[in-house]
């Protein structure tokens, strides 16, 4: 068991569910090297739409083929061996693998788009074009993690729950929307926060707004985050930030009070280093006075 205190609210993950967010963080963290990858390669090697159109499906196909390779590698981890890469494409993939339609679609989109044009073959014109296709594969790449839990349930492997279905993301998201518009009450609040937890511990507004309104004091929503896949700390620093606009806008010309101010904050939302913002601080003060 797996324990989580989100400023009160008690949120647990049981085996089962420690099992499904491990195969999920796996590929949330393969999906993203290989899209990332995936970009740089294309932007080095295609310095065309052309060769981009000739070569990007190709690529990306081998980037999904290793995912599915990782998809096999874990489902033998879990003691299933008669599933190989040929029976887990044609009976467990299909619906969750979208790359080829959709660099399809796009590759005609864009060479209508440009029939009768020259082609301009300077890098920055098939950035876009690159940006969306990587983050196509990115989808494919994660979204093997489902097909993976389908063999698994499917092959009677009770040690791994599902992912988090439709009905109860709707639900975490209409119990988040009446939390964030007030019409939950005090009391009911902790209670609230792990029941949307409980439906989708994967919303990840869920976890900003809780910083930004609730805080972070013992950095547990952070700990929660980092368990689940996500940098909660980029958002913290997106806080800090504006914080730091807000607190100089007033124009208190105290610069040990506005770094007071700042340091508390930090330990409001559980921002472990705040030094860089306190020398901003300074900074600005010093450019100020300059």
């Amino acid at each position: 068991m797996v324990t989580f205190d989100i400023n009160g609210a008690i949120v647990e993950f049981d085996e089962k569910l420690d099992n499904y967010n491990t195969v999920r963080k796996s590929f949330k963290i393969y999906a993203k090297r290989a899209s990332e990858d995936f970009e740089k390669n294309c932007l080095e090697n295609f310095k065309s739409k052309k060769l981009l159109s000739e070569n990007g499906l190709k690529l990306g196909y081998e980037c999904i083929e290793s995912g599915l390779k990782k998809a096999i590698e874990t489902i033998v981890g879990f003691d299933i061996i008669t599933i190989d890469l040929e029976i887990f494409k044609n009976s467990y993939c299909e619906k969750y693998l979208n790359y080829e339609r959709q660099f399809n679609n796009l590759n005609k989109e864009v060479l209508l788009n440009n029939k009768g044009k020259k082609h301009n073959h300077k890098i920055f014109d098939i950035k876009p074009i690159v940006k969306k296709l990587s983050q196509y594969l990115y989808e494919d790449c994660f979204n093997i993690h489902y097909a993976v839990v389908d063999a698994l349930i499917e092959n009677n492997i009770d040690s791994i729950s599902c992912y988090i279905g439709k009905e109860r993301k709707q639900k975490a998201k209409a119990l988040f929307n009446n939390y964030k518009d007030g019409f939950i009450t005090k009391p009911d609040e902790c209670k609230v926060v792990k029941q949307i937890i409980d439906l989708n511990p994967y919303k990840k507004d869920v976890y900003e707004f809780l910083v930004k309104e609730d805080g972070d004091f013992s950095q547990e929503i952070e700990r929660l985050t980092n368990y689940l896949g996500y940098d909660i700390s980029e958002h913290k620093n997106v806080l800090m930030d504006t914080y730091i606009k807000k607190i100089i806008k007033e124009n208190n010309y105290d610069i040990e009070s506005d770094k007071e101010k700042v340091e508390k904050y930090a330990k409001y939302i559980g921002c472990i280093d705040c030094s860089v913002y306190l020398a901003r601080v300074e900074a600005i003060y010093t450019f100020e006075n300059a």
